[in-house]
């Protein structure tokens, strides 16, 4: 019995455990990495057929978020006004290309 508690014993004790705590943080941050990447999908899946109405939102200067933003920043509102749209849309472009799903422009 003396041998399970001899210091060499709790030396290895102590590294299997931090092995074992280890693998099971690896399986875990995998698994959720998986389950967080699946709910991206679908959410841009669900949210891919609004591309048009969300780039005509902020494509104005007095639109409510380029006036907030432009609040909040020191950037005008014409300058978000031409920068939203394009990035918005180059955007929805790598997502798509990242998804490995046509466009709405090739659709």
């Amino acid at each position: 019995m003396d041998t399970w508690i001899a210091d060499e014993m709790l030396n290895v004790w102590a590294l299997l455990g931090a092995l074992l705590g280890t693998l099971l943080l690896v399986a875990g941050s995998l698994w959720a990495g998986a389950r967080v990447t699946e709910q991206a999908r679908a959410l841009w899946r669900t949210l891919r057929g609004h591309r048009a109405e969300a780039i005509a939102a902020v494509d104005e200067t007095t639109d409510p978020l380029i006036v907030q933003l432009a609040r909040l920043t020191t950037i005008p509102p014409a300058v978000w006004a031409t920068f939203l749209p394009a990035f918005l849309t180059a955007l929805a472009a790598g997502l798509d290309r990242a998804l490995g799903e046509k466009g709405e422009a090739a659709e």
